[in-house]
């Protein structure tokens, strides 16, 4: 049996995502493929687009046969914390042979170096990123600079390319036994805002969608449904016209609440004292999430680390809330829980072995968590709860209609 680990964000799922899956199974020979996903909120520190139940769907509609949710904590974070995250998952289920990511170039041995550069930081490496670094460049651009290789400084320009070095050096503290796998991106680039190509990226999508570009309400959506797999175009078609997604203006006013709730932001993750002092300086002009993350970047704190700082203040994700790294890099610390989103009924074989060889608890719901689980690893996953709650909470307010909360949503496989 062969199975091939995914980590995604799915926000919303594309083509592209199609593309992979198919890869996994008709290049890679999977028999089965274990997808570990963004719930509520992702690494942009922005709501995801649709809800993590219905974007989970569409993964296990297209190919997948078992997503997991990496935890809140992981998925708004950096690319480094992020990436930890998701291999520790897939790495504790214990039946993972390959790690399947995407990138924009076929360049496995250069990110494994890449990568074993960051790790070991020798000291040429340290004194030039901090050369980089009083220079007034990001951490970054600091560090790709400190390479002092041009083709690693281009590779790191792209954050898809960012996130595959993080993917290698995850793999190699863990000393995961999966084995890597790069697929280069087919279409438009990760920044890339067209919706002409026959494989548009996520950020064009999201932007056609939330700028209503298409005119959903009119009958006539091809120019966004045509870049979701044909399987699931009806139900973004239900979704759209539903208006059942969010938008981070949707979560404006919990956020703004949240901003004026507190007088000292310096212990929320990823934020320091002049953050936080910033904050309460300017907290009266936030008009939007947009306008106010513009208010606060500078040219060494870039928009994205706003947006996530602001998502750890909704959310109340502190510093102390991340497990000790200092100790080591062990899977079943950082991630010690395996929460299921959605399964098939393909997918329901792997649970038994999951079962049998995985080093973490398999839930299916919260309830009882607080028996199975310890101390620790019930507090993670109550932040996980709590970002499901003020998703909820957000979408109800936007489309007056009720979903079922963590507690009460009912676990099926799909057919």
């Amino acid at each position: 049996m062969k199975v091939v680990g995914i980590i995604a964000e799915y926000n919303p799922f594309h083509l592209g995502h199609a593309y992979q899956l198919r890869y996994a199974k008709e290049t890679l020979g999977a028999d089965y493929c274990v997808v570990v996903m963004s719930g509520p909120f992702t690494q942009r520190g922005t709501p995801a687009l649709f809800d993590k139940y219905t974007r989970a769907s569409h993964a296990l509609t297209c190919g997948a046969d078992l997503v997991l949710e990496l935890p809140v904590i992981y998925a708004t974070a950096s690319a480094e914390i992020f990436a930890t995250g998701g291999v520790s998952t897939l790495q504790n289920t214990g039946i993972v042979d390959n790690l399947l990511f995407g990138c924009e170039a076929d360049a496995l041995e250069s990110f494994k170096e890449i990568a074993s550069i960051l790790i070991d930081e020798p000291p040429e490496y340290r004194e030039k990123l901090q050369q980089a670094l009083q220079q007034g460049q990001s951490f970054a651009a600091a560090r790709a600079t400190a390479l002092c290789h041009p083709e690693y400084e281009a590779l790191l320009a792209s954050p898809n390319n960012i996130l595959a070095v993080e993917y290698m050096k995850a793999l190699l503290r863990l000393n995961s036994t999966m084995e890597p796998v790069c697929l280069k991106r087919r279409g438009c680039g990760y920044h890339n805002e067209s919706l002409g190509a026959p494989i548009a990226s996520a950020t064009a999508i999201r932007k056609a969608i939330l700028s209503k570009d298409g005119d959903i309400s009119s009958g006539n959506p091809a120019t966004i449904l045509a870049q979701h797999p044909s399987e699931i175009q009806e139900n973004i078609r239900q979704l759209l016209d539903g208006n059942e997604y969010l938008s981070p203006q949707d979560i404006s006013s919990m956020l703004v609440y949240a901003l004026l709730s507190r007088e000292d932001f310096s212990d929320i993750f990823d934020c320091n004292e002049d953050i936080s002092n910033k904050i309460l300086r300017i907290r009266h002009l936030y008009a939007s999430f947009d306008s106010f993350c513009e208010e606060l970047k500078t040219k060494n704190i870039t928009h994205t680390r706003i947006s996530r700082i602001l998502c750890h203040i909704l959310l109340n994700i502190s510093t102390q809330d991340l497990p000790d790294r200092n100790n080591g890099y062990h899977p079943a610390d950082i991630v010690p829980y395996l929460r299921i989103l959605g399964v098939n009924e393909r997918g329901t074989r792997l649970l038994s072995q999951i079962k049998e060889c995985g080093s973490v608890p398999l839930l299916t719901t919260p309830k009882d968590a607080d028996i199975i689980l310890s101390e620790a690893a019930y507090h993670m996953l109550q932040k996980d709860v709590y970002a499901a709650d003020l998703y909820r909470s957000a979408l109800s307010a936007k489309t007056h209609h009720l979903y079922p909360t963590e507690y009460t949503r009912k676990f099926s496989p799909q057919p």
